[in-house]
């Protein structure tokens, strides 16, 4: 009777400790994910800093590469939605932390253009969910625009892209 008992006691300790495994796996899977989507903002930061750029999540930054070295070059004008105009708009990655919260929507990006080679030189995101805005200012700064090589000057316009929700 002593060994029946035993081995009922085993199987029930042994599926108590498989439920736990895998709720730790499951902590382990989302804290991972936490980990991965901080250190791309991390990234983020840090190249910022090297442009100069100031910390705050909610200031423009300069893109890298670019000659200008102002905060925000001044404007000749605002020519407003650009989004349509755009020769080359590199479309974000949907971030795996925004899509395992099932988080969708626009984000609202002003850019800074160079009129002579149609590069973004300065961008800021201005609106949109937080999980959402690293990934639009990662590919922001690589949309490209028609130039007018005989002109100097820079113009100013908005750039929206869209996460959509798929099911």
């Amino acid at each position: 009777m002593n060994g029946i008992w035993r081995e009922r006691n085993n199987r029930e300790g042994a599926k108590i400790v498989g439920e736990a495994m895998q709720k730790m796996l499951k902590l382990g899977i989302l804290c991972l994910i936490f980990f991965l989507s901080s250190g791309l903002s991390v990234g983020q930061r840090n190249e910022r800093a090297e442009t100069g750029a100031d910390l705050d999540p909610g200031a423009g930054f300069q893109c890298p590469g670019k000659i200008t070295k102002q905060p925000r070059p001044a404007t000749k004008m605002n020519l407003g939605e650009l989004t349509k105009k755009a020769l080359r708009l590199p479309q974000p990655r949907y971030p795996q932390l925004a899509k395992a919260s099932r988080v969708y929507g626009t984000v609202k990006a002003e850019v800074v253009i160079d009129v002579n080679t149609g590069a973004v030189v300065w961008a800021q995101v201005t609106s949109g969910d937080p999980l959402l805005k690293p990934a639009v200012s990662d590919v922001v700064c690589r949309a490209r625009f028609a130039g007018t090589y005989d002109v100097d000057g820079y113009v100013s316009g908005m750039l929206t892209y869209t996460f959509r929700h798929r099911r």
